[in-house]
């Protein structure tokens, strides 16, 4: 049976993940307001900017997941799947946000 501090450190990946996804959401609330203010963007920029949803989601629904076990055994299995999608979504929203600052003049 874990500890109670690795199961802290294992709900504070969960909280990463959280974390992380607001970061993303903000994001996507500036590119909203960029769209909202009529400036022009590229045709990648929209496409490339939902690409880390695809991972932020995923780490969110494992984080609620996380939060809500008691048990050690599906804890254990559900912090390492919530740090990968976490981790995997953060490289992803780094590589976008190079990628359009090198495309945006």
């Amino acid at each position: 049976m874990p500890t109670a501090e690795v199961t802290e450190l294992r709900k504070l990946v969960g909280k990463l993940a959280f974390l992380l996804a607001f970061v993303y959401l903000l994001v996507l609330g500036g590119g909203l307001v960029t769209l909202a203010s009529g400036t022009q963007v590229s045709v990648i920029t929209w496409p490339l900017i939902l690409l880390p949803g695809a991972a932020f989601a995923p780490a969110v629904i494992n984080a609620v997941r996380l939060h809500r076990t008691p048990e050690p055994a599906q804890m254990k299995n559900l912090w390492r799947s919530c740090a990968l999608y976490t981790v995997i979504g953060l490289m992803l929203l780094i590589a976008t946000a190079i990628i359009l600052n090198q495309v945006q003049p």
